[in-house]
């Protein structure tokens, strides 16, 4: 009987895994170190510390007695995503074979890393969810393998799940419309960032972290950010956000009590109600929808109908991704009212996708019909009219032979 041949993906698979997850642990000692965050000097209760930490990056959770957090830190889950990413490009040195297999092998094996974390940190009345922390773990794993790869090797059309072109197009172009919400976003949270950025010293100030608290509270502000966006997303989408048990933040105005002493949340608006012109930036996500319809083929010479309908794939994909995105970015940070903060689950993305959709749409169209208008002669003398320019030539040979 011939010996079994090992798949060529499954050790290169297990060896990024194994590396990306020991990057992520080492990230997560040195803040645990920074911050003082382990409780005892015992080296156990740094390695428990250092695995919740990286846990929570993931989307664990922690559970600590009455206190409750679950919301998914998306800074700190952008950064291990890169890592394992860096980790892929220096495993993977020649192409694979199956790129496929290998993805979802690296995944499975940094899912199952991160359960044996849970379960091996757990003590007393603190806990981290295994089951948030192995789904996590899979698409972290996933995300982070597929991307570097693709930048080690470039073969991301070898990952498409598709092979039909129509899909392809609407996938790409929905990239800019994801864009257009988030860049927007970014610049209000940049703005409120600024005119705020007293109150933030002020909060900082009050908090006294002092120089390794400081390095650590830095950290968590700048990986803060992109939660912050998201939830802004959020507001421009229409839903909003909350921040605490009958509170809200959303183009109406912000109704606003007492919030965390963290100095990011210094950009949030004050209470009360927005100026009317506020309301204008509700129109975001349908521009954002026309940018994706526009973006959809524009060499095509597809009839109307097949055009709109492919924008209104691509708004409808964006929205989708948006709506996901918005919605995971919201959880418990503490007990009592603190238990819902963020956007809503499901409220983001049913609103995202039908207002994209339509501002695919929309953009599709104006696209074809503009394509149609510029795929026109110029010279408008096919139509039996004589164009401007003829009309003020000088009599004579000139002319004539013009007409020839």
């Amino acid at each position: 009987m011939p010996p079994s041949v090992e798949p060529s993906y499954l050790r290169p698979a297990f060896l990024t895994a194994a590396l990306g997850a020991v990057l992520s642990l080492l990230v997560s000692a040195g803040f645990v170190l920074v911050s003082g965050g382990s409780s005892g000097s015992s080296l156990i209760s740094l390695a428990r510390a250092t695995a919740r930490t990286w846990l929570v990056a993931v989307g664990s959770g922690i559970d600590a007695g009455s206190v409750s957090f679950g919301l998914v830190p998306i800074g700190a889950t952008l950064l291990c995503v890169v890592l394992v990413a860096r980790a892929a490009a220096w495993v993977v040195g020649e192409p694979l074979d199956d790129l496929a297999a290998y993805t979802a092998t690296t995944a499975g094996a940094y899912g199952v890393i991160a359960v044996i974390a849970s379960a091996a940190s757990a003590s007393g009345d603190v806990s981290t969810s295994v089951v948030r922390a192995a789904v996590g773990a899979f698409l972290v794993g996933g995300l982070g393998a597929a991307w570097g790869v693709t930048r080690r090797h470039g073969q991301a059309e070898r990952f498409w799940f598709t092979v039909s072109d129509d899909v392809r197009l609407a996938t790409r172009a929905a990239v800019p419309g994801v864009v257009v919400v988030l860049a927007s976003a970014a610049a209000i949270v940049i703005v409120q960032l600024a005119r705020n950025v007293d109150r933030a010293g002020d909060i900082w100030a009050r908090l006294d972290p002092g120089t390794g608290g400081g390095v650590a509270l830095l950290a968590g502000c700048l990986l803060a950010v992109p939660t912050l966006v998201l939830w802004t997303a959020s507001v421009l989408i229409g839903p909003g956000f909350m921040l605490g048990t009958d509170t809200s933040v959303d183009l109406s105005g912000s109704q606003l009590g007492n919030v965390p002493g963290f100095p990011m949340l210094a950009a949030l608006p004050s209470p009360g109600s927005f100026p009317a012109w506020v309301a204008v930036l509700g129109v975001v996500p349908l521009l954002a929808g026309m940018v994706a319809g526009w973006r959809v083929a524009p060499g095509r010479r597809d009839g109307v109908t097949a055009r709109v309908a492919l924008g209104a794939a691509a708004g409808a994909i964006a929205g989708f991704v948006l709506g996901v995105l918005v919605g995971v970015s919201g959880g418990a940070v503490g007990p009592g009212r603190m238990a819902d903060a963020g956007p809503s689950v499901l409220t983001p993305l049913l609103v995202a996708v039908p207002v994209m959709a339509v501002g695919g749409a929309l953009g599709a169209a104006l696209a074809h019909y503009r394509g149609d208008r510029a795929s026109q002669p110029a010279d408008a003398s096919s139509t039996g009219r004589p164009s401007l320019w003829r009309r003020h030539q000088p009599a004579g040979a000139a002319r004539r032979g013009s007409k020839s």
